[in-house]
């Protein structure tokens, strides 16, 4: 006969069992519980970052909208300038004109990680070739040290000189022809610069090329007219793309971009993020450069605005990393953000990836202008500053690379 003091010790750890916390105790599950005790079969399992990435990505989606908003706004500005130094052109409205002109594409290359990520700019309409190509051939526009024509002084390919008849001839020539955006307007601002890079000069474009009392002025009026036709097709393709990421529109890549699943959504953004970094940026725009030793190979080559150009890069790589930015009107955009996510998973990998940025922008803002002349340098006597910047870039793409990895993900960053 089994005796009451015998059982005791059984009672006592059945009671302990009973009041034990129960929950999930496997800490790879989603809903693991430190404290749980006693398994009660409840574990959850699935990508434990699901929140925080459906977080980073409504918060690009803001971004993105912020990001192409300013440099809608400043470019409306471009074409107010340009519609009022017309009207009676001389030095100071020029000037004012260029000024708008570098602003306006500031914000609009602030915009440039958002590229490369299956987004409205890179679809079919080709938003991105219209918008932003460079190099450009200026001898297609107007004239130049060895060609007297270009489409303004052809009345026959372009009667009509309009917002739409020069998208039209964009949309149906080899994509290498490009004759509208920013550097068409570039082009037309400044003319074209001397390939002597020790001149130190830009573009020597003056406001009597838009002066219609001047009787030796060849093409001024159809000169004008197509600067005021590129700037606005240049304020309605930007407005395309803010229409695209507006929230208030149902119907747009927005919503497709948040009905994504999250880790092909994930994927995009690292896909912008790294090709940025190595292929556009420490490749094409600064590596190529060296390598060709010309002028007409850098960003603005006409305005020499090139320098400038560089950090509007960096500071896109570090606005959509860090997820934060403030818009020229209205409240900052802020929230979860690639920095975030890879800091919650990897924080050495964090570091890392924080570390190399730092020193991307710190290389790139010791690039000394103008940077045709640098490039020209290192070209000739081999590598400095320029090249020094695309090895950091380089190596930042690799992390975000890394990173990608870090959540199963593979990202491509070569470009074609």
């Amino acid at each position: 006969m089994v005796s009451i003091k015998n059982l005791l010790p059984l009672f006592a750890v059945l009671f302990a069992l009973g009041c034990a916390e129960k929950g999930c105790t496997d800490p790879e599950a989603l809903n693991y519980a430190k404290s749980a005790e006693r398994d009660d079969e409840s574990c959850r399992y699935g990508d434990k970052y699901l929140d925080q990435k459906e977080s980073l990505i409504r918060n690009h989606a803001a971004l993105s909208y912020a990001l192409y908003s300013d440099a809608l706004v400043l470019s409306n500005t471009l074409k107010t300038s340009v519609d009022a130094f017309l009207e009676a052109p001389d030095d100071d409205g020029l000037s004012l004109v260029k000024l708008s002109w570098r602003n306006a594409y500031f914000a609009y290359l602030q915009c440039e990680a958002l590229r490369f990520s299956n987004g409205p700019v890179d679809d079919d309409r080709e938003l991105s070739r219209m918008l932003g190509q460079w190099p450009i051939n200026p001898s297609l526009i107007d004239y130049t040290t060895g060609e007297t024509g270009g489409l303004i002084s052809d009345t026959l390919a372009l009667p009509i000189i309009s917002a739409s008849t020069i998208e039209a001839i964009n949309q149906g020539v080899n994509k290498n022809q490009t004759s509208t955006g920013f550097h068409a307007i570039e082009f037309l601002l400044w003319g074209e610069d001397d390939e002597d890079v020790s001149l130190f000069t830009v573009g020597d474009r003056s406001h009597l090329d838009y002066d219609l009392e001047d009787s030796t002025t060849i093409n001024a009026k159809r000169r004008g007219q197509y600067l005021v036709a590129a700037t606005e097709l240049l304020v309605n393709q930007l407005g395309v793309l803010v229409t695209e990421w507006d929230s208030l529109n149902n119907k747009n890549y927005r919503k497709e971009f948040l009905e994504l699943d999250e880790n092909v959504a994930l994927k995009n953004i690292l896909t912008g993020l790294g090709t940025l970094s190595k292929s556009e940026f420490g490749s094409r725009v600064l590596k190529e450069a060296v390598a060709s030793g010309s002028q007409k190979h850098e960003i603005s080559n006409f305005s020499d605005n090139t320098s400038t150009d560089l950090a509007a890069l960096t500071y896109s790589i570090e606005i959509i990393y860090r997820g934060t930015y403030t818009p020229q009107t209205g409240l900052e955009v802020k929230g979860k953000s690639v920095e975030d996510l890879i800091t919650e998973a990897n924080p050495e990998l964090a570091t890392q990836v924080d570390e190399k940025l730092v020193e991307v922008i710190e290389l790139v803002s010791v690039i000394p202008s103008p940077f045709d002349w640098q490039a020209s340098q290192e070209h000739e006597f081999g590598a400095g500053p320029i090249l020094a910047a695309s090895n950091a870039l380089f190596e930042l793409e690799a992390l975000f690379k890394e990173v990608a990895r870090e959540f199963e993900i593979g990202i491509e960053t070569d470009l074609p």
